[in-house]
């Protein structure tokens, strides 16, 4: 069953979406706005689902082999005149075969989908560690880690039609942690960042790909340490933006740092999967702690959101909103009210 009546009084009150198939278990929700409405895209098995205005949510796709677990979910973002979810999808009966990164639009506010175009070249969409953002308007940018000659790449393509159609794929790194998803913001004035953990000289630290024009870009590390690690983190951290300006949240061995591009990075907690929002009023991030979720918000000291759960997201426009996976269901609570 779904314990809400309408999707919107996710804007007020705390709402858990739990599967009617008490074998089904919904993973890896990714919740946006677009200052007004707020969905939640997740997976369960091979298929996706999305919660908007409906009860119980909706079936977006079923997929041969969908890309779940450890950050590899679907994605979403709002446009001006339709919803985008983006998702890794493999071959039948081959589970951690390289995918292809795919589409799907709702132009009716979620209630029924299509399939939009493939983002990626067939193979190239890696295990589905990606990300997706949008301005607002019409503009889209995905980004996702796949392989290029042996070797994991960072690849971005995007839309300026609200996702009817999408670029020719390109490689913005050649060098990327292979299991750390990227995250992508688009400001006001059609700045595009991409924040991803690099895999360079034996280090997995963070940078940050702007493009101020929106197309050409300049990537800089973030923070003054490093992390030397012969090994994957799968935690691809998370970004916000608010107003031109532009915090960072991520891992670095057990503790969990603020960056703001240029700046020295700030140890805010110890913990991992994080994410984080940027509003007029300051700094909004969640994370994980062992098996709780904790929160942050302007003016408060970290507190427990959630005894347990995992893999916590958060809304990039309008109300702050945090979404988390909790034994098999989905919950979702308004911060900072």
């Amino acid at each position: 069953m779904v314990l809400m009546p309408v999707f919107a009084l996710l804007l007020l009150l705390a709402v858990d979406i739990a599967p009617s198939n008490p074998d089904l278990a919904y993973q890896q929700p990714q919740i946006a706005s677009d200052g007004r409405d707020v969905g939640i895209v997740f997976g369960a098995r091979n298929t996706i689902y999305y919660a908007h205005n409906e009860a119980p949510p909706v079936t977006v796709a079923e997929a041969p082999v969908l890309s779940l677990g450890n950050h590899r979910g679907p994605r979403l973002a709002f446009t001006a005149d339709a919803i985008v979810i983006t998702a890794g999808v493999g071959p039948a009966g081959q589970q951690y075969a390289p995918n292809t990164l795919r589409s799907w639009r709702s132009t009716d506010h979620g209630k029924t989908w299509n399939a939009g175009p493939d983002i990626s070249t067939p193979g190239t969409g890696g295990m589905g560690f990606q990300a997706v953002g949008s301005d607002g308007k019409r503009r889209l940018f995905a980004a996702w880690i796949g392989p290029q000659n042996g070797a994991p790449r960072l690849f971005v393509a995007h839309s300026d039609d609200s996702g009817t159609t999408w670029s020719k794929q390109t490689v913005l790194s050649q060098t990327v942690c292979e299991c750390c998803h990227p995250t992508v913001t688009i400001s006001d004035d059609g700045t595009v960042r991409i924040l991803f953990r690099n895999s360079l000289d034996g280090n997995r630290d963070f940078y940050l790909a702007t493009a101020r024009d929106g197309e050409h870009f300049e990537i800089a590390k973030l923070g003054q340490g490093s992390w030397k690690l012969d090994a994957c983190p799968m935690d691809g951290g998370g970004m916000g933006e608010f107003d031109g300006a532009v915090t960072t949240l991520w891992r670095r061995k057990s503790d969990l740092f603020l960056a703001t591009p240029g700046e020295p990075e700030e140890q805010l907690a110890t913990g991992h999967n994080a994410a984080v929002a940027l509003r007029k009023d300051g700094v909004y991030a969640v994370w994980s702690d062992g098996a709780s979720i904790m929160a942050k918000v302007p003016g408060k000291a970290p507190y427990v959101l959630s005894k347990s759960g995992g893999f916590p997201a958060l809304t990039a426009r309008g109300p702050v909103v945090a979404a988390w996976e909790d034994n098999g269901r989905i919950r979702t609570e308004r911060l900072g009210r």
